[in-house]
């Protein structure tokens, strides 16, 4: 299992990186919870058994993330705020929602950059937050109705764009294989290139991490 701000790696569930995820999403099962991973391309990922600890770790990567790319998860200066519903063991609370909404006192304010209301939609589907919108007010143009207007024109791009999620589509590649020579690959690890091992096919069959039945000769012969 590797979390960081750059990639989300829990085998064999997924391993990409965070800005091939759409939104997270947490389930409670018994004292453990259950991830659900939504990426960019619709396929949903369900990851089961993981702590809070672990939980926790994964949204603060997330967060991190986020800030790395260049924008606030709670922009100070802008005209828009929410808070997100908590429970009270930390973790994101499905039964409350966002505290904005429609403002019409707004209603004249200028169209924002592009740019800037898809990076608040990506952090609202991040969180979770896409179900409590309402349909933005008919010639408004406030913060509220323009994020909404945003987050269901992107919904509907991504219904159009909607193909039907194989099996392969949902296999993440665990190592990248390279054909060195005759029956000679080098398999390495796509989230670090420093780890990399030599599988022999020839006879006798090997592999330079000094075992016979590991999972890099069972790539190889996968690949």
């Amino acid at each position: 299992m590797k979390i960081t701000s750059k990639i989300l790696s829990i085998p064999p569930y997924l391993s990409t990186t965070w800005k091939n995820i759409s939104s997270l999403h947490v389930r409670p099962d018994g004292t453990l919870f259950t991830l659900v991973v939504l990426l960019q391309n619709r396929a949903q990922i369900e990851v089961p058994n993981l702590d809070k600890t672990t939980i926790d770790e994964i949204f603060e990567a997330h967060a991190r993330s986020a800030d790395e790319e260049g924008f606030p998860l709670f922009p100070l200066d802008s005209p828009f705020s929410f808070s997100l519903p908590l429970g009270s063991d930390g973790l994101l609370d499905s039964s409350g929602g966002p505290s904005f909404q429609h403002n019409p006192d707004q209603a004249s304010l200028p169209p924002l950059q592009p740019e800037l209301l898809k990076k608040i939609a990506i952090v609202t589907r991040s969180f979770g937050l896409e179900e409590f919108l309402t349909k933005a007010e008919e010639g408004c143009n406030c913060m509220y109705c323009q994020l909404c207007r945003t987050v269901e024109s992107e919904k509907q791009d991504g219904e159009e764009k909607l193909e039907e999620v194989t099996q392969e589509d949902l296999r993440f590649r665990d190592w990248e294989i390279e054909q060195k020579a005759d029956q000679l690959y080098r398999v390495t690890n796509p989230l670090d290139e420093n780890e990399h091992y030599d599988v022999f096919l020839g006879t006798p069959i090997g592999c330079t991490c000094g075992s016979k039945n590991c999972e890099h000769i069972q790539a190889v012969l996968k690949s």
